[in-house]
């Protein structure tokens, strides 16, 4: 097998890397190599902004169609990304849910009335999204939820256990 870059891998990588190198800090031993955010911006409105410029320069969502608001990359292409990204100080961690998620199940099955209000901004890092199907003694094992919900006129009943969630204190939306 030859992991060697193609000619077209070779093009893709030097468009990350000029990208990433105009926009983003690169690593250094000397430097803390953290996600940037501790200083006077906090990491959420760092991670927003980047957000926010991977979308307006067509990087954000790499594995979404582009008529969603991704780059319709291949699974090679979103490889180069991470390898190359690795090497800069970039904020995350607040958007995954919601584009690696959330997104893909509304592209998949919501309406186009829901896909043009939720997707937009989620691509954008405009609104973040968590995940609520963790609970004691499943995990994040959906057939083990006991958790239920019942329509009671108009007003949706739920009971269950919650112990925690990540990232809801940040969110604006869960699935």
């Amino acid at each position: 097998m030859d992991f060697n870059d193609t000619p077209e891998e070779v093009t893709f990588r030097k468009e990350v890397n000029d990208w990433l190198s105009a926009n983003a800090t690169l690593k250094d031993s000397s430097a803390d190599s953290g996600y940037p955010g501790t200083g006077e911006e906090d990491a959420l409105t760092v991670a927003k902004k980047w957000a926010a410029k991977l979308y307006d320069s067509g990087w954000a969502c790499l594995h979404w169609p582009q008529e969603y608001g991704g780059r319709s990359s291949t699974p090679i292409e979103r490889v180069i990304w991470g390898q190359e990204a690795s090497k800069y100080r970039i904020p995350g961690g607040f958007f995954e849910i919601g584009q690696g998620m959330a997104g893909p199940v509304l592209m998949m099955y919501a309406t186009e009335e829901q896909k043009k209000r939720y997707l937009p901004p989620m691509a954008k890092g405009e609104e973040i999204w968590c995940q609520l199907f963790s609970e004691p003694g499943a995990g994040s094992d959906l057939a083990g939820l006991k958790t239920k919900s019942v329509l009671e006129g108009d007003t949706w009943i739920i009971n269950g256990q919650k112990i925690w969630t990540s990232g809801a204190h940040f969110s604006d939306f869960a699935i």
